[in-house]
């Protein structure tokens, strides 16, 4: 099988579609309130990112990652799951805010997901309602509890990490990984649209290393877990006696952009 290779000789085998641009939370870093969303009308069919995922298949990509936006706010995404798993695909997840999975849990499971990360800055509801601009920690928290209960276990907990905003629940959130099989890794913040001079960025960005250091010193040493894709982003280590595990994602500090495997497509 020829394999898919990009200008810079790097091989793809990792292919993210984003289903959506449409959204139900409006994160800080992320979203406006006001934002436009592209018209439905100009926007790919589930069936048209399937012929393209199908021709990826057949270049030596094995996993896919759907994501948005929200995913799960797009009609069918359950459907579009299962279509990915009948193509013969090693590995598809999805990246989700939590506010539907619950609901949709059995239904992702019968198709055929294989993991789920979850996007969770905070566990204060009243930061999460700040954060986010939606009051709706309580529902996200219920169903990363269930989906711990599921095959999608271990789940994937991604943070924002922003320097008085959420900083203060570094020790916090890696606690986790010593309560429930999660692995927990905080993504340095990008640079912010609208932020011309980036004086915004620059107050709120925490380099990973800070991020690892700050754990290590309330939790005590983190062992390195070797990476089983080198292309994988994230950085993971692990607390003694911990199921889950905690890292970083440095996409600022550290860029691994060299080493991507990774192709997109936006509905």
């Amino acid at each position: 099988m020829e394999q898919l290779t990009d200008s810079y000789s790097r091989k793809m085998d990792y292919l993210r579609i984003s289903v959506t641009d449409r959204c139900n939370f409006r994160c800080q870093y992320c979203m406006p309130e006001d934002i436009q969303f592209q018209d439905k009308s100009h926007i790919l069919t589930l069936e048209e990112m399937l012929t393209f995922a199908e021709a990826c298949l057949e270049l030596g990509v094995t996993k896919v990652r759907v994501t948005g936006g929200e995913p799960l706010v797009r009609r069918g995404v359950v459907m579009f799951i299962g279509w990915l798993k009948d193509l013969g695909f090693e590995d598809v997840t999805m990246t989700t805010n939590g506010f539907l999975l619950e609901e949709n849990l059995d239904g992702l499971i019968e198709a055929g997901l294989d993991r789920v990360n979850i996007s969770l800055d905070t566990l204060q509801p009243e930061k999460f309602a700040f954060i986010t601009r939606r009051n709706h920690f309580e529902k996200v928290w219920k169903a990363v509890m269930a989906a711990l209960e599921t095959p999608l276990s271990p789940v994937k907990i991604n943070a924002v990490a922003m320097r008085g905003v959420n900083d203060d629940e570094i020790s916090d959130m890696a606690r986790l990984t010593l309560e429930y099989p999660m692995h927990v890794r905080f993504i340095e913040l990008m640079p912010l649209n609208g932020d011309t001079d980036g004086s915004r960025f620059r107050s709120l960005f925490i380099p990973g290393r800070e991020i690892l250091d700050r754990a290590k010193e309330e939790l005590g040493d983190l062992e390195p877990i070797e990476k089983e894709d080198p292309a994988a982003p994230a950085d993971e280590f692990r607390f003694e006696g911990a199921p889950g595990t905690f890292g970083v994602i440095t996409p600022v500090s550290e860029p691994f952009c060299a080493r991507c495997s990774r192709l997109r497509l936006t509905a």
